[in-house]
C-alpha cells in the first residue's frame, strides 16, 4: 500500500524523498525555482496550508508532495505543466508522464467516447484521458489522496476558476488606465524573471503577440529577438516584418514549404516531440514546432534564451464570448450547450451509427458541473463558456503547445496569463469584453504610443480587412449556401498548394484530397485521428 510520486520532467526538482516540483512562480515580488520553490512548499503540512501556498503563487508550476499518509498535488490556473494520477489496488500514483501512469495501474483500452472527443476537438476534456484508468488535474485544481482503512481516497477541489466578477467600474477610458497597469506589473515581473536574457516573441500579425513586443519596447528591455515562418510572402510574416522593423527587433523568418514538412513530419525528432506533448490528452501542436528547430540549428537565438508566445491574450480579453450574448435578456441551457459544441467540438464528424449515442454523451460531458437552471442570464452564460474554454481549450490545446520550446530545451513563460491578468479581466463587465472592445482599443492606442501615428496606420492589418470583407459579402449574398460550397470546392483544389503554413505537404495530395472530400477542413482534423493511429497520412 502507498502513494507514489513520479515527477521526471524537463527542470524538475525533487526534495527527496517528499517533496516535488516544476516549474517557475512568484511568491509576491520573488522568483521562486528549482530549490526554491521546494523550499516554499516544505513548510506544507496541512490541506489548508497547502492551497494557500498554490494560491499565493504566480505562474507557471506542478507540485507533489506527501506527509505521513497524505499526498498533496496542484497544477497552476493554466494547467501548463500536466499532471496525471491512477490507482491500482491499494496504489496511487501520480505523475507528468502520463505513460508511467499508465503502466502502473494497466490501463491499455482505449476509451470509445474519448478517441472520438479527441478526433472532434483535438483533446480529452473533463479529468479523463484516452484511457480510462488515467485521470488528468484540470486548470486550477488540486489533489488530495488519503490512505484511509488501508484503501486510498481521492478528491480534486478547485481553487482557481475563470470567473466574470463584473466588479471593475469606470468608463472605457479608466478601465484602459486600470489594464495599462496591470500589464507594466506583469511585464516587470518578466523582466526580472528574464534577468538580461533574450526574450523570443513569436511574431504573428496579430494584436497579442504585437502587444508584447510593445510592452517590451515601452519598459526599454534591449535583448529582444522575434520570429515568424510560414510560406514565403503570407500575410502574417509581412506584418510581422514590419512590427519588428519599426520597434528595431531582429526579426528571422522560417520558410516554410510542402517538401519540407514532408521530411519534417517523418523525423525521429517529430514522433519524439509527440510521445513528449500528447500525453494521451493532447493532440501535440505542431505550427512553430520546425520553425524552432530551425532557430536551434542555424544558432539565431542564444541557448539560454525565454520564449514568449502571446497565448491568450485574445481568449482572456473577451474574444471567445459569443456575441449574441451580448443582445439577448436570457440564454437556454439547450443553446449554451449548442454553442459550446458547434464552437469546440468541429474538426470532424462522428460517422456511423453510434453518432446520436455518442453526441448526447459528450453533450452530458460539457453540462457536467453546470448550473441546473434551464435559462441563465448573459453574463452567467458567457462565464460558463469562457470556464469551459478555459480549462479545455485553452489549457488542453493551446497553453499546452509550450512543449514545443521545452522539446527544444527553451525555457518559456506566458505574460498573458499571469494571474494578475486573469484577476483583471475577470472583473471588466461583459460590454467591454465582447469583441475584445477595451482589449483592441488599448493596443492600437500603444501602437500609437509607440511606433508612430504613420507607421501604426499600416497595421490596421490587411489580415483584419481581408477577414472583415470576406464576413460582409457572406451576410450580403442571397446565395450563401451556394457561395460557401464554390469556396470549399475552390478551397479544395487550391490549399494543398497555397496554404500559407504549407502543413498540407505533411501527407500526399490524393490522401488530403480523399479526407477532405469527408469534411477535413483543417490540417488539425488529419492530425487528431492520425496521431492515435486511426488514420494514415501516407
Amino acid at each position: 500500500m502507498g502513494l507514489h510520486i513520479n515527477i521526471v520532467g524537463r527542470s524538475v526538482k525533487a526534495m527527496e524523498p517528499h517533496t516535488y516540483a516544476r516549474g517557475v512562480a512568484f511568491t509576491e515580488s520573488n522568483v521562486s525555482e528549482s530549490e526554491s520553490l521546494l523550499e516554499y512548499f516544505a513548510r506544507t503540512e496541512t490541506a489548508e496550508d497547502f492551497r494557500v501556498s498554490v494560491e499565493s503563487l504566480n505562474g507557471y508550476f506542478a507540485v507533489a508532495l506527501k506527509r505521513g499518509l497524505t499526498l498533496f498535488a496542484a497544477v497552476d490556473r493554466a494547467r501548463s505543466i500536466p499532471l496525471f494520477y491512477g490507482s491500482a489496488g491499494d496504489e496511487f500514483y501520480i505523475s507528468d508522464d502520463a505513460n508511467w501512469v499508465q503502466s502502473k495501474v494497466g490501463s491499455f483500452e482505449r476509451s470509445e467516447l474519448a478517441e472520438h472527443e479527441f478526433c472532434m476537438t483535438g483533446y480529452v476534456t473533463d479529468s479523463d484521458t484516452l484511457y480510462p484508468g488515467v485521470k488528468q488535474l484540470r486548470a486550477g485544481e488540486l489533489l488530495l489522496a488519503r490512505v484511509i482503512n488501508r484503501s486510498v481516497q481521492v478528491s480534486t477541489e478547485r481553487y482557481c476558476d475563470f470567473i466574470d466578477k463584473n466588479d471593475c467600474t469606470g468608463d472605457l477610458g479608466e478601465l484602459s488606465s486600470g489594464l495599462d497597469k496591470t500589464l507594466i506589473r506583469c511585464f516587470e515581473r518578466l523582466l526580472r524573471l528574464a534577468n538580461g536574457r533574450t526574450l523570443v516573441v513569436p511574431l504573428s500579425g496579430g494584436y497579442d503577440s504585437r502587444l508584447i513586443v510593445l510592452m517590451l519596447k515601452r519598459l526599454g528591455y534591449k535583448e529582444v529577438a522575434a520570429f515568424t515562418y510560414g510560406r514565403p510572402g503570407n500575410v502574417e510574416s509581412e506584418i510581422s516584418k514590419r512590427i519588428a522593423n519599426y520597434l528595431h527587433i531582429p526579426w528571422y523568418f522560417v520558410p516554410y514549404s510542402n517538401e519540407s514538412w514532408w521530411q519534417w513530419f517523418r523525423t525521429e525528432e517529430r514522433e519524439a516531440y509527440y510521445e513528449m506533448a500528447h500525453q494521451a490528452v493532447s493532440l501535440p501542436h505542431l505550427q512553430d514546432w520546425p520553425a524552432v528547430w530551425e532557430l536551434r540549428q542555424r544558432r539565431l537565438v542564444p541557448d539560454d534564451s525565454i520564449f514568449v508566445p502571446g497565448h491568450t491574450g485574445d481568449f482572456i480579453s473577451g474574444g471567445h464570448i459569443p456575441k449574441k450574448f451580448a443582445n439577448v435578456k436570457r440564454v437556454s441551457r439547450n443553446e449554451l450547450v449548442e454553442t459550446i459544441f458547434t464552437s469546440h467540438y468541429s474538426l470532424a464528424p462522428i460517422e456511423g451509427g453510434k453518432a446520436s449515442i455518442f453526441l448526447e454523451r459528450l453533450s452530458n460531458r460539457i453540462t457536467h458541473g453546470f448550473d441546473t437552471c434551464d435559462y441563465l442570464a448573459p453574463e452567467t452564460a458567457a462565464r460558463l463558456c469562457e470556464n469551459w474554454d478555459w480549462q479545455e481549450r485553452q489549457a488542453k490545446f493551446i497553453v499546452n503547445s509550450v512543449r514545443v520550446y521545452e522539446f527544444w530545451d527553451y525555457d518559456w513563460w506566458l505574460p498573458l496569463w499571469d494571474s494578475e491578468m486573469l484577476h483583471f479581466w475577470a472583473g471588466v463587465p461583459l460590454e467591454h469584453r465582447i469583441g475584445q472592445k477595451l482589449y483592441i482599443d488599448y493596443i492600437k492606442k500603444l501602437t500609437v504610443k509607440i511606433i508612430g501615428n504613420e507607421n501604426a496606420s499600416t497595421l490596421v492589418t490587411d489580415r483584419d480587412e481581408r477577414i472583415n470583407v470576406l464576413k460582409h459579402c457572406a451576410k450580403q449574398t442571397p446565395f450563401r449556401g451556394l457561395t460557401r460550397f464554390f469556396y470549399r470546392q475552390f478551397k479544395r483544389m487550391t490549399e494543398y498548394e497555397t496554404h500559407p503554413m504549407a502543413w498540407y505537404g505533411i501527407m500526399p495530395k490524393g490522401v488530403f484530397r480523399k479526407y477532405y472530400h469527408k469534411g477535413y477542413v483543417s490540417v488539425n482534423t488529419y492530425l487528431a485521428p492520425h496521431a492515435i493511429g486511426l488514420i494514415d497520412l501516407g
